[in-house]
């Protein structure tokens, strides 16, 4: 439930690449209700496309890459910031694994990932657990 001021919007995307661009394009909208500037919202639209990609490629391995599993993108925007929540029911990983691969400076394979993700944004969490699908979740503020 969004509280008073937010604007919540949710958009259920099938797991291929060619909608990608559906989530950059709700992130520029949504970020521009939200009051951050163009440079904040391009920094964003990176880190969602990032964590997308990481559902595309690692969370339906099982999939074989036909797309039938969703992407669960939540957008709320407040006064100055956008949350945005990448979710999906994929296979999920152990969270300490993620830890020792940032201390280790390895990053996972084919992509910038996380570390990119965290750097774009104000806020940076990961919630997962094997079996239980994965949810990124994001804060940028505005600059100004």
């Amino acid at each position: 439930m969004a509280g008073k001021g937010e604007h919540v919007i949710e958009v259920t995307l099938p797991s291929r690449p060619e909608y990608l661009l559906v989530a950059r394009l709700a992130t520029s909208g949504v970020g521009l209700r939200a009051g951050l500037t163009v440079d904040d919202i391009e920094d964003l639209k990176v880190a969602v496309a990032e964590a997308c990609t990481n559902v595309i490629n690692h969370a339906f391995k099982k999939d074989g890459g036909s797309g039938g599993q969703r992407i669960q993108l939540r957008l709320t925007a407040g006064k100055g910031e956008l949350t945005v929540e990448v979710e999906d029911e994929g296979q999920g990983f152990d969270p300490e694994d993620l830890k020792k691969s940032q201390r280790s400076g390895l990053e996972g394979e084919g992509g910038l990932g996380f570390g990119l993700m965290k750097e774009l944004t104000d806020t940076f969490r990961v919630e997962s657990a094997p079996g239980s699908g994965t949810r990124v979740i994001m804060v940028k503020r505005a600059t100004r």
